[in-house]
Formats: C-alpha cells, sequence, structure tokens
C-alpha cells in the first residue's frame, strides 16, 4: 500500500497508479527462498526451460533474482556457500518492481480496503474466504 500512496499523487487515472504501483520499488522479492530454489536450481546449470515458459512478469522475477544471487554469491561472505542459503538471503534484498499486474494492485488494494488484511499486513482469513466465495 505503501508503493500505491507513493505513485498515486502523479498519476491521472486509477489504472495509471495501478501499473506505476506495479513497477515500483519492492521492499524484497515476495516469493518464499523454496520456492525460488526449485527454478533457480536448474538456471543455475543453465537450463533456463521452465523459466521461459512463465508469464512475463515470473520470467522478469526469475532472471532479476538469479541476478541477485550470482551478485550475493561473488561475496566474500558467501563464497562457496550451498545455493539454498545464497537464495534465503537474496529472496530479502530489495526488487526492482513487485512483479505483478497492474489488475493484482487493483484487487489487493481492494482487499486492504475491505478489511481482508489487518494493519500488520496479515491476512484475515474469514474475511479472504467471504470475498474468495463470493467471487467462486
Amino acid at each position: 500500500m505503501k508503493a500505491y500512496i507513493d505513485v498515486y499523487p502523479s498519476c491521472w487515472s486509477q489504472k495509471e497508479a495501478y501499473e506505476k504501483t506495479a513497477l515500483h520499488p519492492a521492499p524484497r522479492y515476495y516469493i518464499s527462498p523454496k520456492q525460488a530454489m526449485q527454478i533457480l536450481s536448474p538456471m543455475m546449470r543453465g537450463d533456463f526451460e521452465q523459466v521461459e515458459l512463465m508469464h512475463p512478469h515470473k520470467q522478469r522475477l526469475y532472471y532479476s533474482l538469479f541476478e541477485e544471487v550470482k551478485k550475493l554469491s561473488e561475496q566474500r561472505r558467501f563464497e562457496g556457500k550451498a545455493l539454498s542459503y545464497v537464495t534465503q538471503f537474496a529472496v530479502l534484498q530489495p526488487a526492482p518492481e513487485f512483479f505483478i499486474g497492474w489488475d493484482r494492485v487493483k484487487r489487493i488494494r481492494s482487499w486492504i480496503k475491505r478489511g481482508v488484511f489487518d494493519e500488520s499486513g496479515k491476512v484475515n482469513a474469514e474475511v479472504l474466504k467471504f470475498y474468495t466465495k463470493q467471487r467462486s
């Protein structure tokens, strides 16, 4: 929501605000180390087949994370460390964007307004269940 608040004043339309929010730098990569490892492991061996079949947002996420892992691996404190170890730190690095579409930003903002997330950012399971049930 902070990213949306940062970009909204300079936008002419709601859609433009959503688009700029999606491309706004993120505080971290929103992916678990385990998920990242499943894709990064083959990438480190030179196999990019899985990534090439993904949606462009996901492709950008994994290529960016791949570069972040390579960069961290070159640092002295990560020399000789396993990929799983380095990945735990890589996903916590600031990300260049959120790697989602504007429509996802719109949905997240709607969920925040409706109380699906509490002040700490945790999902209110009961409210989410209600709204996802309605959409089905």
